[in-house]
C-alpha cells in the first residue's frame, strides 16, 4: 500500500532522524511580540529560546485550516492511505479541525489519530503507528490508546511562569510554587491532559525523582527505550544525568510549539517499548 504519515509540528524529534516512509508536517504558528512565525520553518529553536529568555510576549496557534485542507485533499488523491497524528486534543484544537475537514470533504482514506500527548511522546506514538501499519496491522484509536498507556512521558521545567500563563496550572498553585521555588515533575495522562506527578525544590531533585519514576515504569514493559527532549543548552547537565543508563533511541530539541507553553528551560523523555 502507498501510505503517507502527517503530523503537526508539536512532535519533536532528532533532526537527522529517518522515518523511512513518506511524511509531511502541519506547521503550527508561533507569535513573538505579535509577529507571526511558522514553527521550525521561519524561526529556529534557538532563536525562539532567545526570545523567551529576553521576556518577549509569546503565543502559538494551530496550523492554518486552509493549508491543512489543501494538503489533505492533495494527499488523499496521491496516496492509498493518509495517516494523521496530532498533539493531544485536550491541549490544542488541531485534532478537531482536521476531523471536521475529513468529514466535510468526505475523505475516506484519511485516518486521524489523537496522540493524547505532545512533543517526544507524540513522536513515540507516531513511530508505533508507522511500525504497526507497515507490518500490516490495522491501526485504530483504541490501538493508539494502548501505545499511549504503555509509554510514559516525564519532564520538568525550571519555572512555573509559562504553565501559569497558558492555564496549565492555577494561579494559587503557581504563586505557592514561586514562593517555595518548587519545580514540577509533569506528564500527560491517558486522556491527554497535563498533570503533575511530583515536585522538587531543585533540578537535581527532579532528576532523581524522574529517574525513579521511569525505572519503576520500565519494570512492566519489554526492552524499554527512551526518546529524550531538551530545551536550552543550560539544561544539558541535568538532562545527561537523567538519561544515564537508559537505552536512548534519539534526542530532540524541544521546539517552539511546546516551549511556548512550558518554557525553554525544559527537559525530559518518553519511555516505552522498543520501537
Amino acid at each position: 500500500m502507498n501510505n503517507i504519515y502527517i503530523f503537526d509540528s508539536s512532535a519533536d524529534f532528532q533532526n537527522d532522524l529517518k522515518f523511512n516512509v513518506p511524511t509531511d508536517i502541519f506547521p503550527l504558528r508561533v507569535y513573538v511580540n505579535d509577529k507571526e512565525y511558522i514553527d521550525k520553518i521561519t524561526i529556529t529553536d534557538e532563536e525562539f529560546y532567545k526570545h523567551c529568555l529576553s521576556g518577549a510576549k509569546i503565543a502559538t496557534s494551530q496550523p492554518k485550516t486552509e493549508e491543512m485542507r489543501e494538503k489533505l485533499l492533495k494527499y488523499s488523491k496521491e496516496y492509498d492511505n493518509v495517516y494523521v497524528v496530532t498533539i493531544s486534543s485536550k491541549l490544542s484544537g488541531t485534532y478537531d479541525t482536521i476531523n471536521s475537514i475529513i468529514k466535510n470533504e468526505n475523505l475516506k482514506n484519511i485516518h486521524l489519530f489523537d496522540s493524547k500527548s505532545g512533543s517526544v511522546k507524540t513522536t513515540y506514538v507516531l513511530y508505533r503507528i508507522i511500525n504497526a501499519v507497515e507490518n500490516g496491522i490495522k491501526v485504530t484509536q483504541e490501538l493508539v490508546d494502548e501505545f499511549v498507556k504503555k509509554s510514559l512521558l516525564v519532564f520538568t521545567v525550571s519555572s512555573l511562569e509559562y504553565l501559569e500563563r497558558g492555564g496549565r496550572i492555577g494561579k494559587a498553585k503557581a504563586l505557592i510554587g514561586k514562593l517555595l521555588k518548587i519545580k514540577p515533575i509533569l506528564s500527560t495522562d491517558e486522556e491527554g491532559y497535563t498533570f503533575s506527578i511530583d515536585t522538587s525544590r531543585t533540578l537535581d531533585g527532579c532528576v532523581s525523582k524522574m529517574r525513579e519514576i521511569a525505572q519503576n515504569f520500565a519494570q512492566n514493559i519489554n526492552n524499554p527505550i527512551v526518546i529524550g527532549g531538551l530545551g536550552v543548552s543550560t539544561m544539558k547537565p541535568y538532562f545527561d544525568k537523567l538519561l544515564d543508563g537508559f537505552h536512548v533511541h534519539s534526542i530532540a530539541r524541544i521546539g517552539p510549539a511546546i516551549a511556548a507553553h512550558v518554557g525553554p528551560e525544559v527537559f525530559g523523555f518518553v519511555i516505552g517499548e522498543k520501537i
